[in-house]
């Protein structure tokens, strides 16, 4: 008789969130995900919602699809796809981690391109703000595409 052994699914295995999203800011290979001042340690994180746009052009190449793999959260071929719960994960991680301060929350209307702000923190993170920084601005173009490649291979390296 073979009888097969049941196997425990292995627990997800604990990623420290810092050094794994610094490194990905740092990688730009997910559209959007840039830093937006290295010197200040702040990047941001195009947030849009599902039911008030349209299809991603990203597809299922986000850093919401990249954390839930990386957490075993999600098993690509194995779990059902669900992208809410990818995003919902990564914002608790990071509203939970002492290495990471919200800045900026997006506009609250409907922007054509919804994005947060964080400041990659030494310390324990200080109250919100409610306002990007000054030197910043977001949005689509020809002249954005090239500061956000200048951006990216300006990354800090800490």
């Amino acid at each position: 008789m073979n009888q097969s052994i049941p196997v425990a699914p292995t627990p997800p295995r604990r990623v420290r969130l810092k050094p794994w999203l610094v490194a990905q800011v740092n990688s730009c290979q997910y559209p959007g995900l840039q830093w937006v001042n290295g010197e200040k340690k702040l990047f941001c994180i195009p947030w849009r919602h599902a039911t008030r746009h349209g299809p991603s052009q990203d597809g299922d190449n986000t850093i919401f699809k990249a954390w839930a793999k990386e957490t075993g959260k999600y098993t690509e071929g194995v779990d059902e796809a669900d992208p809410a719960k990818w995003k919902a994960n990564l914002r608790c991680a990071l509203n939970k981690s002492r290495d990471f301060r919200l800045i900026y929350d997006g506009p609250r209307d409907m922007p054509p391109q919804p994005y947060k702000i964080y400041e990659v923190c030494s310390n324990g993170p200080a109250p919100t703000d409610s306002q990007p920084p000054e030197d910043y601005s977001f949005g689509a173009g020809e002249e954005e595409e090239e500061e956000e490649e200048m951006q990216c291979s300006l990354a800090p390296t800490w």
